[in-house]
């Protein structure tokens, strides 16, 4: 089964569980009993109903439950970071899906695949793992699971079905449910089929993943042994806690057995020439510590670098609109002399610009544009890095020269959503209306809203001077190269 779940502590007790379970039963009957007393053919990767085409609607309306129902973080740095390891990994499985890697604002240990690559990590794991190859673990295993084709293997789509009720409920399941068990059990297979036989498919899933995912994790450069001992750690941290155990010992069952075979697997491979370097994990808990305003246990204050020091005390400055940044930028500048390849110190650096006035700041706007720009041109694939040279350009009234910059550079970037916004409301503070509402569609579409899609494209096109030849042809262009996946959207409505 796809997901890692410790516990649920946001959620009422029980009211959550009631609603989706007696929500989801209601839903399978509206559709016939499609899932009645048939459990899939685990021999079978390549099911009838199951099309690549449902599965790219599916993990689009999946996406978009994600972003609107539940709590994607939005800070750049953290989710460009995550996204890294993702793209890493998946590199290596030999899937040609688009992946997509998304983190989720959640105190709980939890990870899971959705349908087409759509991969959720939680904060909550981020902060409980001791090493970035743990972290990529993890990641890996849940690619696994998508590589291995297992969401397909544990159902089938059938024609009627609503794709977007079905993906919120998956949504719901995977990430907010306080019984997951008792949920997965209700979405994996029929209503009559025993709790046993269900857990034997899904033991088979995490097998399979363990032992595709170890491989993704070494060509990848990380430790093959990193993920028996993540979920070796996790096993024996809780198996003598004195309330309930966690879920993952029930919906991953961390056997002797699983260790050791994803031990043996692991030893199979040569030794690593090269160590990954967790520096990175570690400035990324320190923000996520900052933006939660709770102590993380695994970071020890001693064992922290001069640079590492200097990043938390940049934090402090930024969250308590420190009245003198001179102290932060300074420390900030030197590990990044240091440390040229780690983008997080030019970011936050950005961020503290940003949140100052003129006063605070001893170094021109024309200096300030000049960094952001090299380090844009240092990590170009970087969305985090983009944007902030975007908002240091609008800072400095340079608005023209970002709205050109966000049309040109937003296309080559996967994550979308952030940039196309922040193009949308400059257009809309320009008095542009028609063009802000074209870009919210193409914001939207990024995540896979495409009711919100046609919504944004319908008002842009009866805000549009017919005069306007650029925007009429952007507009009928978009709506000619997706004009398949919006007449499809209509006909759910």
């Amino acid at each position: 089964m796809p997901t890692l779940l410790l516990n649920q502590k946001n959620a009422p007790p029980g009211l959550l569980t009631l609603v989706i379970i007696v929500g989801f039963c209601l839903y399978l009957i509206s559709i016939n009993n499609v899932y009645a007393n048939n459990l899939p053919n685990l021999g079978s990767s390549d099911l009838i109903e199951y099309t690549q085409e449902k599965e790219q609607a599916l993990g689009r309306a999946f996406k978009n439950a994600l972003h609107s129902e539940h709590h994607t973080l939005s800070d750049p740095d953290i989710s460009s970071y995550i996204q890294r390891i993702g793209h890493k990994i998946a590199q290596q499985s030999g899937d040609h899906r688009n992946f997509s890697f998304y983190v989720i604002q959640h105190p709980d240990i939890n990870a899971f695949a959705g349908p087409d690559g759509v991969i959720g990590i939680h904060t909550g794991l981020i902060r409980a793992v001791n090493s970035e190859d743990e972290l990529a673990s993890v990641v890996a295993h849940e690619i696994a699971h998508v590589t291995q084709n297992h969401l397909s293997r544990t159902y089938e789509l059938r024609s009627g079905s609503s794709l977007t009720h079905l993906a919120s409920f998956i949504a719901a399941i995977l990430i907010g449910m306080h019984d997951s068990s008792a949920g997965m059990a209700t979405l994996m297979g029929g209503m009559g089929a025993s709790m046993q036989q269900q857990l034997k498919y899904s033991r088979t899933h995490e097998s399979e993943a363990d032992y595709a995912g170890i491989e993704y994790l070494y060509k990848s450069g990380y430790s093959p042994f990193a993920m028996s001992d993540f979920f070796g750690r996790l096993s024996l941290e809780y198996q003598n806690r004195e309330f309930k155990p966690t879920e993952i010992l029930s919906t991953h069952p961390v056997t002797e057995r699983r260790l050791a075979e994803s031990k043996s697997r692991a030893e199979s491979y040569p030794p690593l020439i090269m160590k990954i370097d967790n520096e990175s994990l570690t400035l990324i808990k320190l923000k996520l510590q900052a933006i939660s305003q709770q102590k993380d246990e695994t970071l020890r204050p001693a064992t922290l670098t001069l640079e590492e020091q200097c990043y938390r005390q940049a934090l402090e400055t930024l969250n308590s609109n420190s009245n003198n940044i001179q102290e932060s930028t300074q420390c900030l500048r030197k590990a990044i002399k240091n440390n040229p390849q780690q983008r997080l110190y030019p970011s936050l650096l950005f961020d503290l610009y940003l949140n100052a006035n003129e006063t605070q700041t001893n170094r021109t706007f024309e200096n300030w544009i000049k960094e952001a720009k090299f380090a844009h041109e240092l990590f170009p694939q970087d969305p985090a890095i983009f944007q902030k040279y975007m908002r240091i350009l609008i800072k400095d009234k340079q608005t023209s020269t970002a709205i050109e910059a966000l049309e040109k550079e937003t296309p080559n970037y996967t994550y979308q959503f952030e940039l196309y916004k922040l193009l949308s409301s400059l257009y809309a503070q320009s008095g542009q209306t028609a063009y802000a509402y074209y870009f919210e569609a193409l914001a939207h579409f990024n995540i896979g809203n495409l009711q919100r899609t046609q919504i944004y494209l319908n008002k842009a096109n009866e805000q549009s001077n017919p005069k306007d030849i650029r925007l009429q042809g952007k507009i009928r262009d978009f709506k000619r190269t997706h004009a398949n996946l919006l007449k499809e959207k209509n006909k759910k409505d």
